[in-house]
């Protein structure tokens, strides 16, 4: 493997460099010492000083309980399988999910999969704390999100709520949904998204793009999409029982965990840039030279730190606003995004924070996240 230094002992930075060219291994960042654990197309693989190679145990199988039953797409591979710290699958297409656990107590016991609006009623009434009342799931215009109709898109959300409530949850993408390639300006060429760290935010897309482009990211059978409203409630609503955030960090104050114009916290990996409409304007951030985001306005590539993450999934909060198929009652601003961006303050804007905006409108500050159901 090469990752032994002139003294023959391993060297833990090559031995990282050297994993992390190799497919199918994750969790090569938390090797901090020796021996080490990293998990190698689902089976935990063991590493000790010597360099020895270990598989450890039966390869991890997720969870299945009376509220939540994850489902694993055709050729993923699970990457965490703890319902309390984040269930983590990697897709045939290397992009990464994570699970949002929805339990089936907060159903009528009477109620079916498809009795859409009692599953509805029960998700809105369970995640109410983070809902705005003039922000609904309802269809508004074809260039507000891209359906051909009414009927079009209340059939996507129904099947969307037949899944959630069969299955006791939904995937989202682990990471803002990103690109290979830098967007600079809305002329630039579309290109194939991913959800994968270390990558730019896909930026400057309407919703009604962003949502043409999210349907690219289904796998093994499943249905990817923008997220509806009441998932992005959802999501909030996750976290908060898991007692991984309060209710006040998540809808009043956002600023110490996400990147946000009042943020600051060292860069320390991926990609950083002040001057997100200038070409080549994008910087490597490393441990030895980190980067101190001192001033506001500064966009971050996917997964930059793991203090803007939380269950597994980063930069919920702050970074870009990330569209919704989510309608604001609002005809001159009919588009909902979530989440606030990184000009601003998060304490005025946080990860549950509603914001509107036009059918053409696209921006630097506007990206966006996917659901696979």
């Amino acid at each position: 493997m090469g990752s032994y230094g002139a003294d023959k002992i391993i060297d833990i930075n090559e031995l990282k460099e050297n994993l992390k060219q190799t497919e199918g291994i994750a969790g090569v960042d938390n090797i901090t010492s020796l021996p080490a654990k990293v998990m190698v197309d689902g089976y935990e693989v063991s590493i000790d000083e010597n360099g020895k190679v270990t598989v450890e145990g039966e390869k991890p199988i997720l969870p299945n309980t009376e509220n939540t039953k994850p489902f694993l797409p055709e050729g993923s591979e699970i990457i965490s399988n703890s319902l309390e710290t984040g269930i983590i699958i990697k897709d045939k297409n290397n992009n990464e999910w994570v699970w949002i656990e929805v339990p089936k107590t907060i159903y009528n016991s009477t109620t079916t999969s498809t009795d859409y609006t009692a599953i509805e009623t029960a998700m809105q009434s369970y995640a109410t704390d983070y809902r705005q009342s003039d922000y609904t799931d309802t269809f508004f215009s074809t260039e507000q999100h891209g359906f051909a109709n009414e009927t079009e898109y209340n059939n996507h959300k129904n099947n969307m709520l037949r899944s959630v409530f069969e299955n006791g949850g939904f995937y989202i993408g682990r990471y803002e949904t990103g690109t290979q390639t830098p967007r600079f300006s809305a002329s630039d060429n579309l290109t194939t998204p991913v959800i994968q760290r270390d990558v730019y935010p896909y930026n400057f897309v309407t919703c009604s793009q962003a949502q043409a482009h999210a349907i690219e990211l289904a796998t093994g059978g499943k249905t990817s999409s923008l997220m509806f409203g009441i998932q992005w409630d959802l999501v909030l609503k996750f976290i908060e029982e898991k007692g991984a955030k309060t209710q006040a960090e998540l809808k009043t104050n956002s600023t110490g965990w996400g990147n946000c114009g009042d943020s600051a916290f060292d860069i320390t990996r991926g990609l950083y840039t002040a001057t997100p409409r200038t070409s080549g304007s994008w910087n490597q951030a490393s441990e030895t030279s980190k980067y101190s985001k001192l001033t506001s306005e500064v966009l971050l590539s996917t997964g930059s730190t793991d203090r803007n993450s939380v269950l597994g999934i980063y930069d919920l909060a702050g970074n870009v606003w990330e569209w919704v198929l989510e309608n604001t009652s609002n005809n001159k601003f009919p588009c909902a995004n979530r989440g606030g961006d990184c000009r601003l303050s998060g304490s005025d804007f946080s990860v549950c924070y509603h914001n509107g905006d036009g059918t053409t409108s696209s921006d630097y500050f506007y990206g966006w996240r996917v659901a696979l159901w």
